[in-house]
């Protein structure tokens, strides 16, 4: 596995990402973590296409997507939601996924990626940068996690998306 480095979201390109991180730290104030249902559809409606939750299993052993917007499935081009990580066919795409939500679960904050070109075969051409916030019932454990993936053409640093 490859070293994967990340960024402080503060310095995230994507106006959908730059969003989501802004509503989750409007929501967070004094706590680790807002709860999942403080994000509303309300808040996301113009992000769902690229947002998407996961569950984290067993302290960050694994994570289940319980949802993914259209943009994320038509990018990964098969059901990613319902199953485990660890039950889905494994690639150096999937393989960065789970660093960056290990990560995530591991320091209790949000973290963010990219722009970094895609591992996902057949996907190369694409640039993308994700942001992963994290969410928690009781202000201390990280039990779901949310995130946006955007993506652009290699070469063109987000400003064709």
């Amino acid at each position: 596995m490859t070293e994967t480095s990340f960024k402080s979201p503060d310095a995230i390109i994507g106006h959908k990402s730059k969003a989501l991180y802004e509503i989750w730290k409007s929501l967070t104030g004094g706590r680790v973590a807002p709860k999942r249902e403080e994000i509303t559809l309300g808040l996301v409606r113009t992000l769902t296409p690229w947002l998407w939750t996961a569950d984290v299993i067993d302290n960050g052993a694994d994570f289940r997507f319980r949802m993914a917007g259209d943009r994320i499935s038509q990018f990964y081009e098969q059901p990613i939601t319902s199953s485990p990580i660890s039950e889905l066919p494994n690639n150096p795409f999937l393989e960065r996924v789970k660093q960056v939500l290990m990560y995530c679960v591991k320091d209790k904050r949000p973290v963010a990626l990219g722009p970094i070109r895609s591992r996902r075969e057949g996907k190369e051409h694409w640039e993308i940068e994700v942001v992963v916030v994290p969410l928690s019932e009781d202000g201390e454990t990280i039990n779901c996690l949310m995130g946006t993936m955007e993506l652009w053409p290699t070469g063109t640093g987000g400003a064709a998306h």
